[in-house]
């Protein structure tokens, strides 16, 4: 997975995407925050490929309408030849209020509505929406086949509400050990859903695997900071057992102190969050997740340090 924040060339997507697929990765994912188009990126690797599955990790629901997400997921799955998956996302307020200029609330009904009315352009069927959010009127896509949806989710009630909505959900920073949680939300999820097929469950793993030494957990601190930021974030970081770590954390970002923010990422936090070492030890916390019941993996190189070449090892070294 290519993370929104990681700053490779557009022009690298065709080399990346057939060296991805030629190599045996299972899918290629596109992450989406201010440097570009998650979506013209699978483009471009859909164009690049031929078996490969296709997914954005995550596009968010806010600054596209659902109208929109229809037509991108449909227009895209139809192009791939169903290779597509439609990765949603509520992002976070840094994003949609900072960077987009949106007013970000209620991102749970957001997400909800978003979701259910995409079902129903997916449908083909005709149909009309009165909601919090959209109102369509006679609305009706006929382009098929409809992409899967694939959901991120962080808290307790998210992971619940994606496994009933989505056909994926994707959890990011979290740790092997909390697996088995979210997979007791998942099955909840399921059950309330009315007895709704569990869901594909997928992790986003950061990993910076061009050493252990200094750079890296430089790379490594950045990584955790820039979600440090996000109250969300702060809060899964207390539940993970790093309250005091979060509280110095979110007050040097409300004074705007990057290096107090660094600071206060423990190695610990590390250590649990991402991966920081070598391919090999890549591999065996992959292998880890597996074990504890996660179906794939997002292998996302880490987008702080040498990004580029910390892509090129994973790609050319993890099989």
């Amino acid at each position: 997975m290519l993370s929104g924040n990681g700053d490779v060339s557009s022009l690298r997507i065709p080399e990346i995407s057939r060296a991805a697929e030629q190599k045996g990765f299972g899918g290629v994912w596109f992450g989406e925050t201010t440097l570009r188009d998650a979506s013209v990126l699978a483009t471009i690797a859909a164009c690049s490929t031929r078996k490969v599955p296709l997914g954005t990790s995550i596009v968010n629901v806010f600054t596209r309408s659902a109208s929109q997400l229809a037509l991108l997921g449909a227009t895209l799955n139809e192009f791939s030849g169903g290779r597509f998956t439609l990765g949603l996302g509520v992002s976070t307020a840094a994003i949609v209020e900072s960077w987009h200029g949106q007013r970000f609330e209620r991102p749970v009904q957001r997400l909800e509505e978003t979701v259910k009315l995409l079902r129903q352009y997916f449908s083909g069927e005709k149909f009309s929406h009165q909601g919090t959010y959209y109102s369509p009127a006679n609305a009706r896509l006929r382009t098929k086949p409809p992409p899967k949806i694939a959901l991120a989710a962080l808290n307790d009630q998210m992971i619940k509400k994606a496994a009933q909505l989505g056909d994926r959900v994707i959890l990011n920073l979290y740790p092997t050990d909390r697996i088995k949680h979210a997979i007791s939300l998942i099955d909840e999820g399921c059950r309330e859903a009315g007895g709704k097929g569990r869901p594909t469950l997928s992790v986003m793993l950061y990993s910076y695997v061009l050493g252990d030494d200094e750079k890296g957990l430089d790379a490594a601190k950045d990584l955790v900071s820039f979600y440090a930021s996000a109250p969300a974030y702060s809060a899964l970081f207390t539940n993970l057992g790093f309250a005091s770590e979060a509280k110095a954390m979110m007050n040097a970002w409300k004074t705007k102190d990057r290096d107090a923010v660094k600071r206060s990422v423990s190695r610990q936090m590390v250590d649990k969050l991402a991966v920081l070492g070598t391919v090999r030890e890549l591999r065996e916390r992959v292998k880890e997740y597996h074990e504890n019941g996660v179906d794939d993996l997002f292998i996302s190189p880490s987008p702080f340090g040498d990004y580029e070449a910390n892509v090129n090892e994973i790609l050319n070294h993890y099989f």
